[in-house]
């Protein structure tokens, strides 16, 4: 990765990790959303939602492949691994 790109995506993860503030928050509660610790990123998967919700074909196709990917993962962690005593006592 190059550097700009490394200094971008630094700034772009520390940016969505910021909390939203007392406002925002209360606007997502008079909304209906009950969440806990908001940052950036839940209002943007908020926003996300909402336009799914709304028929925006483009939104629901990216919800599903944050879904997707999510359980892809969960799998990946699920799999097992079985160890055979192949050496005779």
């Amino acid at each position: 990765m190059k550097e700009n790109d490394k200094l971008l995506y630094k700034t772009l993860k520390s940016l969505l990790n910021e909390k939203l503030s007392d406002a925002e928050v209360a606007s997502l509660r008079e909304e209906g959303f009950e969440v806990k610790s908001p940052t950036r990123k839940t209002a943007i998967m908020i926003a996300l939602y909402k336009k799914a919700a709304a028929g925006e074909l483009s939104a629901i196709k990216e919800l599903r492949s944050i879904v997707s990917e999510k359980e892809e993962e969960k799998q990946q962690k699920a799999k097992a691994v079985m160890i055979f005593d192949d050496i005779g006592d």
